[in-house]
């Protein structure tokens, strides 16, 4: 799977960006590594990490993420990100 998304905002001159890559393990889920970015006047992060996408339970389906973050203020730690998803 390949996966991508981007938001500009005309408010402050902000934008954020996405991609992530990913093979299918075992039917269950997609496995990859992932980054990031958003800013705004003024500021920017910057993420690398590893993503599980496509996880189906019962109605639900989740994403997960983990790894590394570094901002222009130099700060660095790691992030977590989930999602879930319900199709009714």
């Amino acid at each position: 799977m390949v996966a991508a998304d981007a938001s500009l905002s005309s408010i402050a001159t902000g934008y954020s960006a996405r991609v992530a890559y990913g093979w299918r393990l075992h039917d269950w889920f997609y496995l990859g590594p992932e980054a990031q970015t958003f800013a705004c006047v003024g500021y920017s992060q910057l993420r690398f990490g590893v993503h599980l996408t496509g996880l189906k339970t019962e109605q639900w389906e989740w994403s997960a993420a983990a790894g590394w973050s570094g901002d222009s203020d130099h700060r660095s730690s790691p992030y977590l990100r989930l999602g879930v998803l319900t199709r009714r």
